[in-house]
C-alpha cells in the first residue's frame, strides 16, 4: 500500500465513521472503539512495523500523517492513536524478539488496543518528577506495584506499556487490565479529551513475566534513547491535525468577515508558513529517526514550535469566528481546548523548554 492510498483510506473513514461521532466524543466522553478497530483494519497503525512485522513498512513519517488526518476533524481521538502509535513503536524497537512476536502484529492491525504509560517515566528522567512504580525482580519477571495517573487509550481488553524503578535501573515492559492485581480507576474529568479512556493505573503485586518485557534494566538506556524521539515526533501528528482545522475554520470565517478580520494577528498566511516549517522539519526528522539516525535536539525544538503554533492557530481561529466560534458546537472553540492539550500532554511545552535548555548545557541525554 501507499502512503498517498493509505491517507486517502483513512481521510474517508475519518469523515464516515468519525466526524458524526465528535461532538458526543467531546461533551459526552464517548470512546470512538470502533472508529480505533477499523482504523486498524485499514492500515492506519501498520506504518509503525515492517511487513515482517505485521505492518506495512512506510514508516514513522507516513504514520504522524495518519495522526494529523485523525486530528483535523478530532484531536481526542488522534491523541488516542497517537497512544496506539507509541505502542507500536516501542514493540518495534524493543531489542527483545519474545515480546514483539508477542503484541506486536496485533497492535498495528488493531485487533488489540493499546496504551502508553510513560509519562511519568519520562519526566522522571528529566528530573521533573519522582518515579512512581516499583519493581522487585522474582522468578520468571518481575512484581510490580505503585499508582500510575493519567495513562489513555485503556479498556478491560487493552494493553500498555509501563516503566518500573528497580534497585539497579528501571524496567519497561507490556501489561493489560486482564493481570491480576492491575485497577484502572476513574480520573477527575477533564475539558476535554475525555473520549481517550482515560485512568489512573494501581499496581497491587503484579506479576510481569520476563516475556512481556521490553527492556531490562541493562537495556533501558540504550532503548530509552532508542525510542524517545519517535514517541515525540508521533505526538507532532496530534497538533498537526488541530492546525489544519483551525486553518480551515480562519478560512471559513474570512469568507463573510475577511475586511473585518484582515486586522487580526496570526493572520492565515502567517500561520500557514508557519506550519509548512513544522511540517517540513517533522518529516526530515521522522525520516532520520526511522533510519536509526535521532537527533534530541532538534525533536524537542520543533515539538515547542508545533505546540506555540498549535496554540496560536487554534486562538487565531476562535478570533476569526467570533461570536459564531463561542457556540458550544463550534469545532473553534473544541480545537482551543485540543490545542491547550497539546501545550501540556508530556512532554509538556515547559517540559520542553527545561530539556532544551538542559540539552544544549550539558549535550547529554538524561537517563
Amino acid at each position: 500500500m501507499s502512503q498517498e492510498n493509505l491517507l486517502s483510506q483513512v481521510a474517508q473513514l475519518v469523515q464516515s465513521e468519525l466526524a458524526p461521532m465528535v461532538q458526543d466524543i467531546d461533551q459526552k466522553g464517548v470512546y470512538p472503539e470502533t472508529f480505533m478497530r477499523k482504523l486498524g483494519e485499514i492500515g492506519g497503525y501498520q506504518s509503525l512495523g515492517t511487513r515482517e512485522e505485521g505492518g506495512n513498512d512506510l514508516g514513522l513519517s507516513s504514520q504522524i500523517k495518519v495522526i494529523a488526518e485523525v486530528g483535523k476533524v478530532c484531536g481526542s481521538t488522534a491523541f488516542s492513536v497517537w497512544c496506539q502509535s507509541a505502542c507500536a513503536w516501542y514493540l518495534h524497537k524493543t531489542p527483545n524478539a519474545a515480546v514483539r512476536e508477542r503484541h506486536l502484529a496485533n497492535v498495528l492491525q488493531g485487533k488489540v488496543l493499546a496504551g502508553t504509560g510513560m509519562s511519568n517515566t519520562v519526566k522522571h528522567l528529566a528530573g521533573i518528577e519522582d518515579h512512581a512504580l516499583q519493581a522487585t525482580p522474582t522468578d520468571g519477571g518481575y512484581m510490580v506495584n505503585g499508582v500510575l495517573p493519567w495513562v489513555s487509550n485503556l479498556g478491560d481488553t487493552h494493553i500498555w506499556a509501563n516503566t518500573a524503578q528497580t534497585s539497579n535501573g528501571y524496567v519497561m515492559f507490556i501489561t493489560g487490565a486482564q493481570r491480576d492485581g492491575v485497577t484502572l480507576n476513574p480520573c477527575p474529568e477533564f475539558c476535554a479529551l475525555e473520549g481517550t479512556r482515560t485512568f489512573a493505573l494501581k499496581f497491587e503485586n503484579v506479576f510481569v513475566p520476563n516475556e512481556d518485557v521490553l527492556a531490562q534494566p541493562e537495556q533501558f538506556g540504550d532503548f530509552i534513547k532508542s525510542i524517545k524521539t519517535g514517541f515525540i515526533l508521533l505526538q507532532v501528528g496530534i497538533g498537526a491535525g488541530i492546525v489544519s482545522g483551525s486553518l480551515n475554520d480562519i478560512e471559513l470565517a474570512n469568507v463573510s468577515h475577511g475586511e473585518v478580520n484582515f486586522y487580526l494577528d496570526n493572520q492565515i498566511d502567517e500561520l500557514q508558513s508557519r506550519f509548512d516549517t513544522v511540517l517540513a522539519k517533522t518529516e526530515k526528522l521522522a525520516n532520520e529517526t526511522w533510519a536509526g539516525q535521532t537527533s534530541l535536539l532538534e525533536t524537542l525544538e520543533t515539538r515547542l514550535a508545533a505546540s506555540e503554533l498549535c496554540l496560536d492557530a487554534a486562538q487565531s481561529a476562535a478570533l476569526h469566528a467570533g461570536a459564531k466560534g463561542y457556540l458550544l458546537r463550534s469545532p473553534v472553540q473544541r480545537r482551543q481546548r485540543e490545542a491547550m492539550f497539546v501545550a501540556i500532554v508530556t512532554p509538556s511545552i515547559k517540559h520542553l523548554k527545561k530539556e532544551i535548555l538542559d540539552l544544549e548545557f550539558t549535550g547529554e541525554f538524561s537517563i
